[in-house]
């Protein structure tokens, strides 16, 4: 059995490190790959499944019965049935007409195989070729016990492309893929470069359900078994044509340990698809850095590594222009590269992605899209060689890329070229929008009646009350579905929502997101609309559900935050708006909304450093209420939110009242709240009269409270001078008189009856005072006024 359990392991992993010419002098293992037509085209392979009409239970039964010998050989068909499933749907070229001629036989579209691959009540997508072959293999590598890990890994790479055949994420797919991966974590025999390729997989998968922790968890796992480090430096270079002075550009700095091998030339291989130059009048088609920029060599798996890091920051950072900016040095990495077919594609596809957001390289977006489509049809290199990396990619299927292709077709303008594609790959929400643009949204609706008149559908159904803005449609898709399609509860909440009826609209998204947890878009509308009526914990449910599958979108993250403030849910306010800073750090509203909730939360430390920010980014930032609640619990000693003594953020805190007072140097209350922290009794003194001086500007005595204000002022000058024994010949003592004497003559000409009290009170002061200076016998016009 090790024998065995030796070859299917090579049988496994060869296909990440298949040949890219015909070598005569391979092993028997791979001999048996490269005839592997002749597996899905044999009659007694499918027996089994037609007999048994791809009963679960059935096969079971029978595949249990089986010797290992027979168990193997059918084990290598349904690894046949996947490969040439991913062959005539992700990667091409087609079949030769001898094996389309058999698949597409009537004893295989006799059987409702796509109903077999519906999941949630989610068909599979109408573009799926030969959906037999992905049944076929699910049901081998689940009931075709070889090994445990051999079962699953395969399994897994079945997940992987049963869910990008998919339109909607699936959460029964999520749950198959959690179920398989207590089997992976109990069985670790796969060990170093074996390890590390299976780490990238299951990263692949985690990633298209957007589960990034788990995803980050085996990136980092395959990085440490590969050896590899990575670092994103400045170096000095130039970007565009005419530049004359070299700036800091982006570049990334690679070690892969116990190797040192530089890549010699970029990779020209005419069989992948061409690497389009960017013809921009400004723009260099690369960097051009002062020193030479060595670009290390990567082997087959290292670089499938790094395309699951690009895709992992896609999905994990922000979507603005630093992001492209962080990302362009990965994916120039890869694209220098040796590469196979897959990641020669996924690469270039990504960085179509990235380009199609500037206007400079937009048009090398399209062309190189449409280079890509095309190279799918072309006989070379050979499909073994295609397929080697689909699973540690994520390349997604043909039609997706098609739809990418049209996607920019539009945002250029070229509508009809692009509703050409979407009619061909039959994206018929797409064609409603490119028929709305050429304001001819009545022939969509025609388009989908006659779709629907050849098979009814629920989509269908849902896409035809979109185009005529018939809610009836929804209702008839409903009913179809037997009330379990959250397709058709989607679309009858975005139908009311899109007309602002709120709170009619919820209870769809409600019911959409009950049968199918994983529609980030549906979250983020039922969201919006509890804030619209003020359903606080709707949204903040909805928004905690949007965050956690898109984590990079500051929006939903603030819109948390103000959810949890309207239930009382500070700390979770506090932890949302957090988050919120780390996908738009320099947003100044999402820092104001963390100042007033760390200060109502006791958080000083994160009150200092929002408050600092904010006069980064504004310049001019005053909030009088924060700064008195932080002054006054560190000068009382009050504990923050940890439990611990406000008194270690005092000198932060001196810090940060240092700097708003110099920005408003005539704020009176700021000059207060700044003399309660200073160390000395000269300095807190020279800091009241300075907040007297803010008080005293323009028509102040005419505002009863501002008088008011003054004399709290004068009546701590008094206390100051007085109760701490200062010397009566300081100049300080004489100063200090000249504002009691000259507040006190002001304030009793305006007659406020709230005043009074505070008048004698100062009155008091400046009479003990005026004694004090005159028994010392100082002489009043000798002395100098401080100055601060």
């Amino acid at each position: 059995m090790e024998n065995i359990e030796h070859l299917l392991e090579q049988y496994l992993l060869i296909f990440n490190r298949l040949p890219q010419t015909d070598d005569k002098e391979e092993s028997e293992c791979s001999k048996d790959i490269w005839d592997i037509s002749e597996y899905i085209t044999c009659e007694e392979n499918w027996k089994l499944f037609l007999e048994t009409s791809f009963d679960t239970d059935q096969i079971k039964l029978r595949l249990n019965s089986k010797s290992e010998e027979e168990r193997i050989n059918i084990f290598k068909f349904g690894i046949a049935c996947l490969i040439s499933f991913v062959r005539c749907n992700f990667t091409g070229p087609n079949f030769d007409k001898a094996t389309e001629g058999f698949l597409g036989g009537d004893k295989f579209t006799s059987t409702t195989l796509t109903k077999l691959l519906s999941v949630n009540n989610e068909e599979i997508n109408v573009n799926t070729r030969f959906p037999a072959l992905l049944v076929a293999s699910k049901l081998v590598f689940e009931w075709c016990p070889i090994t445990t890990i051999l079962n699953v890994w395969w399994y897994w790479r079945a997940l992987i492309v049963h869910q990008q055949v998919l339109d909607e994420l699936s959460p029964t797919l999520l749950s198959d893929a959690d179920r398989l991966y207590k089997h992976i974590q109990a069985n670790p025999h796969i060990k170093d470069h074996g390890k590390a390729l299976l780490d990238i997989e299951i990263a692949q998968l985690y990633l298209l359900f957007r589960h990034i922790s788990k995803a980050k968890e085996h990136i980092i796992s395959a990085s440490k078994i590969l050896g590899i480090k990575y670092n994103l430096t400045g170096k000095l270079g130039k970007r565009t044509k005419y530049q004359q002075k070299e700036i800091a550009q982006l570049s990334l700095e690679v070690t892969v340990k116990g190797s040192n091998k530089i890549l010699q030339e970029e990779s020209t291989d005419p069989d992948l698809p061409k690497n389009v130059t960017l013809d921009d009048d400004v723009r260099l088609n690369t960097v051009n850095f002062s020193s030479n920029n060595r670009i290390v060599s990567l082997t087959n798996t290292e670089q499938k590594l790094f395309i699951t890091i690009i895709q992992d920051m896609l999905v994990s950072k922000p979507q603005d222009e630093l992001q492209a900016e962080m990302l362009d040095p990965f994916i120039t990495l890869v694209l220098n590269q040796k590469n196979t077919f897959s990641i020669r594609v996924i690469a270039l596809l990504l960085r179509c992605k990235l380009e199609c957001k500037n206007k400079r390289t937009i048009e090398r977006s399209v062309t190189q899209c449409e280079e890509i489509v095309n190279g799918f049809n072309r006989d070379s290199p050979h499909f073994l060689n295609r397929v080697a990396d689909v699973f540690g990619v994520g390349l997604p299927p043909i039609w997706k890329v098609k739809a990418q292709h049209a996607d920019l077709l539009l945002n250029v303008g070229i509508v009809k070229n692009a509703l050409d594609i979407y009619l061909d790959i039959k994206l018929w929400e797409e064609v409603i929008v490119c028929y709305t643009i050429l304001e001819q949204k009545h022939n969509a609706a025609e388009v989908i009646r006659e779709q629907l008149s050849v098979k009814p559908t629920v989509k269908l159904m849902c896409l035809l009350g979109d185009a005529t803005d018939d809610v009836t449609c929804y209702e008839k898709a409903w009913e179809m579905s037997k009330r379990r399609s959250h397709r058709a509860q989607r679309h009858w909440g975005q139908y009311l929502f899109l007309r602002s009826q709120y709170e009619q609209c919820i209870p769809h998204f409600e019911k959409s997101v009950s049968i199918n947890p994983l529609q980030a878009n549906v979250w983020c509308r039922l969201g919006y609309a509890a804030l619209q009526i003020e359903n606080w914990q709707t949204a903040a449910t909805a928004y905690r559900r949007y965050a956690s599958l898109e984590p990079d979108a500051f929006e939903a993250w603030n819109n948390l935050a103000q959810a949890y403030i309207k239930i009382g849910n500070k700390r979770g306010a506090h932890q949302a708006l957090l988050e919120a800073l780390k996908c738009n750090f320099d947003n100044w509203k999402v820092w104001e909304n963390l100042l007033v909730v760390s200060c109502d939360i006791s958080n000083f430390s994160d009150v200092i450093r929002a408050y600092h920010k904010l006069l980064d980014l504004k310049d001019k930032y005053l909030n009088v209420e924060v700064l008195n609640v932080l002054v006054y619990n560190v000068c009382n000693d009050s504990n923050d939110c940890e439990g611990q003594s406000s008194q270690r953020f005092l000198k932060k805190t001196r810090e940060l009242l240092g700097r708003v007072t110099a920005i408003y140097p005539g704020e009176g209350y700021v000059w207060e709240l700044y003399a309660s922290l200073a160390p000395s009794t000269l300095l807190r003194a020279q800091r009241l009269q300075r907040a007297y001086r803010g008080y005293i500007q323009g028509s102040w005595e005419k505002n009863p409270s501002t008088c008011q204000q003054v004399l709290y002022v004068c009546s701590k000058l008094g206390q100051i001078v007085l109760e701490n024994d200062v010397d009566a010949k300081d100049s300080i003592m004489n100063s200090i008189k000249l504002n009691l004497s000259s507040a006190i003559s002001v304030i009793k000409k305006q007659d406020f009856g709230e005043t009074k009290d505070s008048l004698e009170e100062v009155a008091g002061y400046l009479q003990k005072i005026t004694e004090k200076i005159q028994s010392s016998g100082s002489n009043p016009g000798s002395i100098k006024l401080s100055t601060t």
